[in-house]
């Protein structure tokens, strides 16, 4: 049976776009790996991490920003949270009195360089967890 060269061009398109198609749905599901914040490194900028910390610093800012400081003991990491995140914090009922400094934080976000300095930052409202103290 000789197939014609549209219906093989067809065929290797339409598979070429499912596994793509499949690609990003797998990548959707990827979990980054738990982190200590005294393990992450610059060589990791970029990546998603999930870390956990006691919140030891926390800042307003005037345009809505808050800026908190998480710590394991041994490292500090800021974790931004800018003023459309925290609209949207606002909107499920969480504020910038949730954050009570010492409650442990869980954060997932993509590692980013800020003037030389690390920091976490979360784009779903689920990638900020206040645990307690």
């Amino acid at each position: 049976m000789k197939l014609s060269k549209n219906f093989l061009t067809v065929l290797s398109l339409f598979t070429s776009i499912a596994g793509l198609v499949l690609i990003y749905i797998a990548s959707l599901n990827i979990e980054p790996q738990k982190t200590a914040i005294s393990d992450i490194t610059s060589d990791m900028e970029g990546r998603r991490v999930i870390t956990t910390g006691y919140l030891i610093e926390k800042r307003k800012h005037e345009d809505g920003h808050l800026f908190l400081t998480i710590s394991d003991n041994k490292t500090k990491m800021q974790v931004p949270l800018f003023s459309d995140f925290m609209s949207s914090l606002n909107q499920i009922g969480i504020t910038t009195d949730d954050f009570h400094l010492n409650d442990k934080i869980s954060v997932r976000g993509t590692l980013e360089n800020y003037k030389g300095r690390l920091q976490i930052v979360p784009k779903n409202l689920n990638d900020v967890k206040i645990l307690g103290e």
